[in-house]
């Protein structure tokens, strides 16, 4: 999942995002196709044009290769349970837990200088200059920022505490925010994502080697220049294991997708866990996709390069059409 489906442009735990999974039964046989999920009716509709796309979109938007990631990385969240320096907006806080504006209470509107080129301008308030209090608000604004890193940043983000307990330093805790994203964007080359919507976060690393980084919402929209997907009613949960090298990782997902690459709304959960190590795709999981008149797909992993599609057209249970790709052919399709 690394760099491909769970954590591009983030750090280990910006990668994640959300949970709750729902069984069906087997897609081929007798008794029955996977049985959708509660809900709304998904009204997408899956036929030979278009199960590559609403797979392809459905897999990538679930694990946000290219949207929460980047936020979170941003944002300084994919450091913050490790003991490692902590960048939350351009050095606003060290490895300790404080926060570098001077003791200002509230902080800013600081403007930081990007190393090449623009800059980040931080504001908000703090209960202490020395830990993270509950109801603490950051607003952070990038602005042309270009670290020299191959990105250019703009866009706002609002973060707020809602729950912390732990220890900083230690890297063990249990940390809470929302985050309200008003045009992120990425450009990286020629391409970019910008992102918008409301997303609540939690990050638990108070049983170390394992993290888990949950991610939920009701509604995000990410545009990348060619479309744009919506993802509404959304959850997914990522946990980290460190213990072995490289690092493992379990990934879970449901919620609802619509992309202009297709017509529609589809509903997709995963009633096998995703798992791949370090940033290579997943070699075990399933993820199943929903849309109008329970036409469903099942998407399996093989190993970390292969997949199979499984794809009931009808709604009988049985598949139409099985369909064998890559990994990279099936997210970047």
């Amino acid at each position: 999942m690394g760099d491909r489906i769970v954590k591009k442009n983030s750090g280990a735990l910006g990668a994640a995002i959300l949970v709750l999974i729902f069984s069906g039964c087997g897609g081929g046989g007798g008794g029955g196709g996977p049985v959708a999920p509660a809900g709304p009716p998904a009204t997408g509709t899956i036929n030979t044009g278009s199960v590559l796309a609403i797979s392809g979109r459905a897999v990538d938007l679930a694990f946000q290769s290219g949207g929460f990631g980047n936020i979170t990385n941003f944002v300084g969240l994919t450091t913050v349970a490790t003991g490692e320096p902590m960048t939350l907006g351009k050095g606003i806080v060290t490895k300790a837990g404080v926060w570098n504006v001077n003791s200002q209470i509230p902080v800013g509107p600081e403007i930081t200088l990007c190393d090449v080129a623009g800059s980040v301008t931080v504001s908000g308030d703090l209960a202490s200059p020395l830990t993270v209090t509950e109801g603490d608000f950051l607003d952070y604004l990038w602005d042309n920022c270009d670290d020299g890193l191959g990105q250019v940043i703009n866009g706002l983000i609002g973060m707020t505490f809602t729950e912390f307990e732990g220890n900083l330093l230690a890297g063990r805790i249990l940390l809470r925010v929302s985050l309200a994203v008003q045009g992120f964007q990425v450009i990286e080359g020629t391409a970019s994502n910008t992102t918008t919507g409301d997303l609540a976060l939690s990050i638990d690393s108070r049983t170390q080697p394992l993290t888990v980084v949950t991610t939920m919402g009701s509604t995000l929209t990410v545009d990348n220049g060619s479309s744009t997907e919506t993802l509404t009613d959304f959850s997914s949960t990522v946990t980290e294991d460190t213990s072995v090298f490289p690092a493992n990782f379990t990934s879970e997902a449901t919620g609802r997708v619509s992309s202009t690459q297709f017509e529609g709304v589809v509903s997709y959960a995963t009633p096998v866990a995703f798992q791949a190590s370090g940033d290579g795709f997943p070699y075990v999981g399933e993820m199943l996709v929903f849309g109008t008149n329970n036409a469903s797909i099942r998407i399996t992993a093989i190993d970390e390069v292969t997949v199979m599609i499984e794809a009931d057209y009808n709604g009988d249970g049985v598949a139409d059409a099985t369909i064998e790709t890559t990994w990279a052919a099936l997210v970047d399709g």
